[in-house]
């Protein structure tokens, strides 16, 4: 699901504004600029990756968190493991920073506009479970080659793309399909992101 799990927000300099691959809004540019500044502040003299404060127990397999903000130097961000389950054992500027930016998320998703692109990424991974039911696969639908791995992605535009959105529902779940061959696969997808 790493695959076609998107960012909860972008901010692009041009003031467009995207959260979860699935809407958008424009910000005016003197909103983004105050936006940018905030952000340089709060990540200023923050490591890579961030480490709760001493003493606070490790929290595993929950996500980890990236903060980032384009400078005069390029890309700056900041990770940090388990943020949104142990904020309080964390540098605040670290917790202010993922507050804006999810208030600004919060926001695109209430004011903002479906957003759409004829660029998609495909997920697909194998389902071995004997009880797990399928439906036919969608005519038209293209698949991914497989990895080694029985799953993999692939990023598709045009038509292929549109096959995808209009015949997969993207709900966030994976959805299982039985190929012509008979093998049952579970898809899902996303909208990718203009610089992706």
């Amino acid at each position: 699901m790493v695959a076609v799990r998107p960012p909860v927000l972008v901010v692009y300099a041009d003031g467009r504004v995207i959260a979860d691959a699935a809407h958008e809004l424009r910000l005016p540019s003197a909103e983004v600029k105050v936006l940018v500044e905030a952000l340089k502040q709060d990540l200023a003299g923050q490591p890579a990756t961030a480490s709760p404060k001493p003493g606070s127990p490790r929290i595993y397999d929950v996500p980890t968190t990236v903060l980032g903000v384009a400078g005069g130097s390029g890309m700056r961000e900041v990770h940090v493991p388990s943020l949104d389950h142990s904020a309080a054992r964390y540098d605040a500027a670290l917790v202010t920073a993922r507050d804006r930016l999810a208030h600004l998320a919060d926001r695109v998703a209430a004011q903002g506009w479906n957003y759409s692109t004829d660029r998609v990424r495909l997920s697909t991974e194998q389902v071995t479970a004997p009880a797990t039911s399928a439906k036919p696969l969608p005519e038209g639908v293209p698949l991914p080659p497989e990895r080694q791995s029985h799953s993999g992605s692939k990023d598709y535009k045009g038509n292929k793309a549109h096959a995808i959105a209009r015949l997969i529902p993207r709900d966030g779940s994976r959805h299982v399909y039985r190929t012509s061959t008979g093998n049952r696969i579970a898809l899902s997808w996303r909208y990718l992101l203009p610089h992706e």
